[in-house]
């Protein structure tokens, strides 16, 4: 009996591969025009900004701007339960120290990113009170699968400076961080033109 092989089998259809490469090269469209039109819409060409809204962890954090919006995650309600899915996704990848390896995750950082008795209650106060902003600590808690605190500051700040976000020191010594709504605008017009490629097979 001959055992297929899974990297021949990938490789043999040519039809299939042009297909594949031709989404890939969307995808990487799609990375660049965001890189582009970020630029391009910042408010500010410094280029320490500029440097820090091509980073890879940018699309990332606009994305989650824009899931905020298309999950229709607008009132405190709604918010308190996204941070218990989030602890629910938490806690199931501290029992999984494979996972945790393969996402470079330490044990200490996943702990600190759970929304506990002190910490979700200022959440979903400061939602309740102005809608759309959350805590900077807060927010690195719902990104910590992706980026690090120190590298969601940096993109807070980055973006802050790019007119893409409102940022706001409280009485209490929170930062309060809201969106502009660029981000998730010009995230969500890319992912939509790169949809509309794909299935019209440019």
């Amino acid at each position: 009996m001959v055992c297929s092989n899974p990297i021949q089998s990938l490789f043999s259809s040519e039809d299939e591969l042009v297909r594949d490469l031709k989404f890939l090269e969307i995808l990487r469209w799609g990375r660049k025009e965001f890189s582009d039109r970020i630029c391009q819409n910042s408010g500010t060409q410094a280029e320490q900004v500029l440097g820090v809204l091509r980073l890879d962890a940018t699309y990332q954090f606009s994305e989650f701007f824009y899931l905020l919006q298309a999950h229709h995650i607008e009132t405190a309600d709604h918010l308190e339960r996204l941070a218990e899915l989030h602890n629910k996704y938490i806690v199931g990848l501290t029992k999984d120290k494979e996972k945790m390896g393969r996402m470079g995750l330490r044990l200490d950082r996943l702990l600190d990113a759970i929304f506990t008795a002190d910490t979700m209650p200022r959440l979903l106060q400061n939602w309740s009170e102005k809608p759309g902003c959350i805590d900077q600590s807060n927010l690195a808690r719902l990104l910590v699968g992706v980026m690090s605190a120190e590298t969601c500051r940096k993109i807070v700040v980055a973006c802050t400076e790019a007119g893409f976000l409102r940022r706001e020191r409280t009485p209490y010594g929170t930062i309060l961080v809201g969106s502009s709504g660029a981000l998730e605008r010009i995230f969500g017009e890319c992912l939509r033109e790169m949809r509309l490629r794909a299935n019209n097979g440019d």
